[in-house]
């Protein structure tokens, strides 16, 4: 899997997710405008195993997407619903390891900021042995 920020996970299972579902998908990400977006701050999750992130600025149009796919997929709750508020953010690692965390966050530090330009969504499948993919691409 790239570098990303998730929107919603876990989604319609790939088989399930026909034309319809797409077009409504699309209707809804159609409404949010293409913005850059700097990575520059780590945040991490504690948990077994815990996570090392790097939070998107600004972390707003984020909230706003994965608030309007929720709304209209109300099936499909961001991280199945695990969590009362979900945080924007880009996974740099994860492991029960803090040392290898530190590691991964003096590795990744020396090549901080990350400025990108989010002008579309990915919806992605999981093709078994080969990974994920890009399914479809929705522009914004």
């Amino acid at each position: 899997m790239p570098a990303h920020v998730t929107l919603i996970y876990p989604f319609a299972d790939d088989s399930q997710l026909v034309a319809r579902q797409m077009k409504e998908l699309e209707a809804v990400l159609s409404t949010f405008s293409p913005f850059d977006v700097r990575f520059a701050t780590f945040g991490r999750f504690d948990g077994a195993p815990s996570v090392l992130y790097l939070e998107p600025d600004p972390a707003q149009p984020f909230v706003g997407m994965i608030k309007a796919v929720a709304e209209r997929f109300p099936e499909y709750p961001p991280f199945g619903g695990e969590f009362d508020t979900v945080v924007p953010h880009l996974t740099v690692a994860e492991t029960a390891d803090t040392e290898l965390l530190d590691d991964a966050q003096q590795d990744v530090a020396r090549h901080l900021p990350i400025v990108a330009h989010a002008s579309e969504v990915h919806v992605m499948e999981h093709r078994g042995a080969d990974g994920w993919c890009i399914r479809d691409r929705i522009a914004l």
